[in-house]
Parts: structure tokens; C-alpha cells; sequence
């Protein structure tokens, strides 16, 4: 039988998970900014395809070019975005362990007394 863990354990793996959610952010940010320029570079050498779009159009031959052209890039952000996901869960499971832990629970927030409309009736809120 497993012993379960005490607040204290409980609060140093939030911790730990909170620095590992950082990190992966951080790394998903500059994982980012390398596809990015690998972008900028691709398009100043070739040439936009469509000037007035922003994005990429997996299904048009016209984008063959730069997908090939930034295809690592664009796996790495994939993976680090993974993990980025995966550190957000396993955070969000270990806070709700530290809750359940010491009893606390989220309470919605109460009702407006005072529900604002517009001359038409319709509820601003």
C-alpha cells in the first residue's frame, strides 16, 4: 500500500511542476521564433506567395516550398508544444491533489445583482 504524500510534499511538486510549465513555455516560445525567421528567411530568398495572407496552406502546392523548407522547425515547435500541454496537466493535477488535500474547493462567483441591457433588452453581461 502506498503511503500518501503530506502537504508539504504536496506543495514542493507544485512547485517543481509550476517550474517545469515555465520552462517548457519558455522553450515552445523560442521554438516559435526559430520558425518564424526560418519563415521571414524562406519569404525574403523566394518571395511571398499570397502578400496579403498570413499563414500557411498545407493543402496548396504553391506552399510546398516552405513547408519542406521548414519542416524541423515546425516539428520542434509541435514537440515542444506537447510538452509545454503535458506540464500544464500535470500541473493542474497536482494543484487539484494539493486542494483536495486541505479541503479547499472553487467556489463560483456569486450572480450580479444588477443585470445591465441595452435599450433593445438584450443583457450586457
Amino acid at each position: 500500500m502506498s503511503k500518501k504524500p503530506t502537504k508539504q510534499q504536496l506543495v514542493e511538486r507544485v512547485a517543481e511542476l509550476a517550474m517545469e510549465l515555465h520552462r517548457a513555455e519558455s522553450i515552445m516560445k523560442i521554438m516559435r521564433g526559430r520558425l518564424n525567421r526560418e519563415y521571414e528567411e524562406y519569404f525574403s530568398v523566394h518571395g511571398e506567395i499570397e502578400p496579403n495572407r498570413r499563414g500557411i496552406r498545407v493543402d496548396d502546392p504553391r506552399y510546398e516550398g516552405v513547408i519542406n523548407f521548414t519542416n524541423q522547425a515546425y516539428d520542434n515547435l509541435q514537440a515542444s508544444r506537447s510538452k509545454k500541454n503535458s506540464a500544464k496537466r500535470k500541473l493542474t493535477t497536482a494543484v487539484r491533489a494539493l486542494m483536495s488535500f486541505t479541503g479547499e474547493q472553487v467556489k463560483a462567483p456569486r450572480e450580479p445583482i444588477v443585470r445591465r441591457t441595452n435599450l433593445a433588452g438584450v443583457t450586457l453581461q
